[in-house]
């Protein structure tokens, strides 16, 4: 893997890359870098010695040496940095954009735009199937999925997912992932979801093709809700199901949907997002649920 030279006057000048609001990042410091005339972002670990340390170095040079295998959605890392002899991160190409996460809570953005690119993450998740079925790269998993990883390009209705160095690959570890946790949906399958035993990384969950479609279906949801549905209590989780059925929403997604808690393999929902109206995304909100629930409950 490439190694990109930061000098120490350089390093102290850089200015930390502004996040859209509602982005959290724990891990690292980002910073927005130019690297030969080429924009960058420079991600500096907080850790930076220690088995976590060293699964994030060797997750970047494995997404490094098999991009050849990786579509061009991934934002891939690019180079190690070091600044005083010292890895301190990597640098990923800078993508130009907006965060999903913010397309999909703007009012000014249309339902449709919206699903468009929830679509996009559930092709890009069938090309990531099928790198598994005919490369060698068997183990790649995006992981850590959620909407707050993407960054969409309105000018060319690109989506790319970013981040990837949670991702699971190789022998590296489990890293966490804000949808498949401890409290989620998922531990209600054991003998679909696999609790990663080892511990290592803090990964609940060891990504699997179930586990993918899983963060997909929760992305989905979260957005037709409008909240944070993906810490539901299993009962909780098939009302809104109902609702859902009675507001017209097609009876087929619904049933995809529903396998996330049954113990048959997972489907990919993209193709039976095309059937979601305005109609529907509105009175699926989670006001128009609570409002609606409370009057038939008096």
């Amino acid at each position: 893997m490439k190694v990109t030279t930061i000098s120490k006057k350089k390093y102290k000048e850089l200015h930390k890359l502004v996040l859209e609001e509602g982005i959290c990042n724990s891990e690292s410091i980002v910073y927005d870098i130019n690297i030969r005339g080429e924009r960058k972002i420079l991600k500096e670990l907080k850790e930076k010695e220690g088995e976590y340390y060293a699964t994030k170095l060797y997750t970047v040079q494995m997404l490094d040496s098999s991009r050849e295998y990786l579509p061009k959605g991934l934002c891939i890392p690019d180079s190690l940095a070091v600044v005083k002899g010292e890895t301190i991160g990597f640098t990923v190409p800078y993508v130009e954009g907006i965060n999903l996460a913010t397309i999909l809570n703007s009012t000014k953005v249309s339902v449709d735009e919206q699903i468009y690119y929830l679509r996009k993450i559930g092709q890009l998740l069938e090309q990531l199937r099928n790198v598994r079925k005919y490369t060698p790269l068997k183990d790649f998993y995006i992981n850590d999925l959620h909407e707050s990883n993407f960054i969409v390009n309105p000018n060319n209705r690109e989506l790319t997912a970013i981040d990837l160095d949670s991702s699971k690959i190789g022998a590296n570890g489990v890293y966490p992932s804000r949808y498949a946790s401890p409290c989620s949906l998922a531990q209600h399958v054991p003998s679909k979801y696999i609790v990663n035993e080892s511990g290592r990384c803090g990964g609940f969950l060891l990504p699997n093709d179930d586990s993918e479609i899983y963060c997909y279906v929760m992305t989905i949801l979260n957005y037709l809700f409008g909240g944070n549905i993906f810490r539901l209590r299993l009962e909780d989780f098939y009302v809104y199901l109902n609702y859902l059925d009675k507001i017209g929403i097609d009876k087929e997604l619904l049933m995809i949907i529903e396998r996330i808690v049954s113990c048959g393999p997972n489907v990919n929902p993209e193709p039976y997002l095309e059937s979601l109206t305005a109609e529907n995304v509105s009175r699926a909100r989670e006001k128009v649920y609570t409002l609606t629930k409370n009057n038939i409950m008096r």
